[in-house]
């Protein structure tokens, strides 16, 4: 099951994002969403399994 770990405004930070888990190997996709007021968001997602290393690379890389 894919699980939504991050979601940005910025098209860029969400690829800098999907960028450190890849290099970190880690699974991960990229959905563009209209949650967001009058503007589009992007979610990264990643399996569950993958879930806790993806938040420590998240905290370790300052992406919150």
């Amino acid at each position: 099951m894919w699980t939504v770990i991050y979601v940005s405004q910025s098209i860029e930070t969400a690829k800098k994002l999907i960028d450190v888990l890849l290099t970190n190997k880690v699974i991960s996709k990229l959905r563009r969403t209209n949650n967001c007021n009058e503007s589009s968001c992007y979610e990264v997602l990643v399996p569950s399994t993958e879930l806790e290393t993806a938040q420590d690379l998240i905290f370790e890389n300052e992406l919150f």
